[in-house]
């Protein structure tokens, strides 16, 4: 519990969830991964340029990204373009079921009868297991968490989080994963990096690096938030 205390969790102040326009530099995209200078007048690109990409998350689940087009894909770039879809949504879903725990209070649990708290030589260690799932998560002297295990019938994850020490608290910044789908596939490895704005007393992301290992990197900016919390309960007067 005094754990628990030192961490950002917005979702005990109020926050219930929150919607943003999702702002790509799709010149930028295509240019990378084609190995040539993309053109204004591309037509791949002046579609892109017709999507509107809106994220929605409700910090318990894994988020939804809102893929709007104006325009249509260019012929014979319709497989292309439902590919980058399925993968800005896959990524999405990748940073919020990550994200989620840390602001939703998971990653740093109150104990109950499934969770064990031991003191090694160098903090705490907290194991806990329910329903299939095993989690076991390191802390050091000063109640940091510095990794996490979390295994599942179809996943082997660990995480190393760094945080941020801010006025509301212990804000993750940074996360390393090593995951394993399923847990006998060979390693993969994502970091993310997230920067934050404030929006109506809350922190939401403004700027999210998303870099999964051997397979590329993408920046996605945040504009336009808004946000739905739980009424404040009037005060009591005499």
């Amino acid at each position: 519990m005094s754990a628990r205390a030192l961490y950002y969790t917005p979702t005990v102040q109020g926050l219930k969830s929150f919607r943003c326009t999702v702002d790509f530099d799709w010149k930028e995209f295509l240019s990378r991964y084609s190995g040539n200078e993309v053109k204004d007048d591309n037509p791949t690109l002046q579609y892109l340029r017709s999507v509107h990409l809106t994220v929605t998350d409700d910090l318990t689940g894994d988020g939804h990204l809102e893929w709007t087009a104006s325009g249509t894909p260019p012929a014979g770039k319709e497989d292309s373009t439902a590919k980058m879809k399925e993968g800005m949504q896959q990524m999405m879903v990748g940073f919020f079921s990550s994200w989620n725990a840390y602001m939703n209070g998971n990653m740093v649990p109150l104990p109950d009868s499934t969770t064990t708290i031991t003191e090694s030589t160098d903090g705490f260690n907290l194991r806990a297991a329910s329903g299939g799932t095993e989690v076991t998560e390191i802390f050091d002297k000063n109640l940091l968490l510095t990794e996490a295990h979390v295994v599942q019938p179809t996943s082997d994850v660990h995480a190393y989080p760094t945080f941020d020490d801010t006025p509301d608290g212990r804000v993750v910044s940074f996360i390393r994963t090593v995951f394993r789908q399923p847990p006998t596939a060979p390693p993969a490895e994502l970091t993310i990096r997230v920067a934050y704005a404030p929006v109506q007393g809350f922190r939401i992301p403004a700027q999210v690096n998303y870099e999964l290992k051997n397979v590329g990197s993408f920046e996605f900016k945040f504009s336009a938030c808004s946000v739905q919390a739980a009424a404040k309960a009037p005060e009591k007067t005499d």
